[in-house]
């Protein structure tokens, strides 16, 4: 008879043993899954690093072969800038250039903001490298086929160490104002994907578009671009800062999504 009590307290032990483990397991399995916004892929990573990595190369390479035309000391004549660019033309103002490469450094550290909400830091990271090594590669290719005076070369006191290594050739686009928008709109679109409803999201855009912006208008005043420069420097700037993330984007909204459950397999479509 004891053996008997003992045999059948041991089965309704396992028993309820097995129905909790069956109810742990399947809470997990039915727990709402939260995907994170974006996702790494090895090819994507390899291409856009070496689209970045191609751009400089091609500058290095160029500048071993491009022989640098000394500055003759003589002025080059206002009335051969364009009408668009001719009114804002400055001399150089090196208090001025100082200011523009601070809010441009300012700028390259909003992101760091995002990259603490996101909480990804891997992700972010490689992403925020690939964007501004995609932004200053763009422009470092074409500063080496483009040739085009810097402004304060119309003006009397230039700036003498660009004069000295020939850089005072490489006006278009602005270097500056391309950092400083791929960094702002980097910062600014993926902080809204991370934190949507977060009350910090329009102040992080805020910051971090006008120090781009006055990244820009500092280059422009301290004679070292003119405007077009800074255009082509926040358009190439913004399409890398925007572009780079929204390719990792992951798009679980639509699709078949496939879940493992005790009792077999569960499909959710959406679209």
């Amino acid at each position: 008879m004891k053996a008997k009590r003992f045999i059948f307290t041991l089965l309704l032990l396992v028993f309820s043993t097995n129905i909790f483990a069956q109810s742990e397991e399947e809470s997990v399995f039915e727990s709402d899954f939260e995907p994170k916004p974006f996702m790494l892929d090895l090819p994507m990573e390899i291409s856009l690093f070496a689209y970045g990595g191609a751009g400089w190369a091609f500058r290095f390479y160029m500048s071993h072969k491009k022989s640098d035309e000394e500055w003759d000391g003589k002025l080059y004549d206002k009335s051969d800038i364009n009408a668009f660019d001719r009114w804002a033309a400055q001399p150089y103002r090196k208090t001025l250039d100082d200011f523009g490469t601070i809010s441009c450094a300012l700028a390259a550290a909003v992101p760091i903001a995002s990259v603490v909400a996101s909480k990804d830091y891997l992700t972010m990271l490689v992403m925020y490298a690939e964007t501004m090594l995609v932004a200053s590669g763009t422009y470092s290719a074409l500063k080496t086929v483009i040739t085009r005076n810097r402004p304060y070369m119309y003006f009397d006191g230039g700036k003498q160490s660009d004069m000295e290594d020939g850089d005072y050739e490489n006006s278009f686009p602005s270097g500056h104002t391309t950092n400083a928008f791929a960094a702002a709109v980097f910062a600014s679109y993926t902080f809204s994907v991370y934190n949507p409803d977060s009350p910090y999201r329009l102040p992080v855009c805020i910051a971090a578009l006008s120090l781009a912006g006055a990244t820009g208008a500092l280059r422009v005043a301290s004679g070292n671009h003119f405007i077009s420069d800074v255009i082509a420097g926040a358009l190439i700037g913004s399409a890398s800062g925007f572009l780079v993330p929204y390719l990792h984007l992951c798009h679980y909204d639509k699709g078949v999504q496939l879940s493992a459950l005790p009792g077999g397999i569960a499909a959710k479509i959406k679209y």
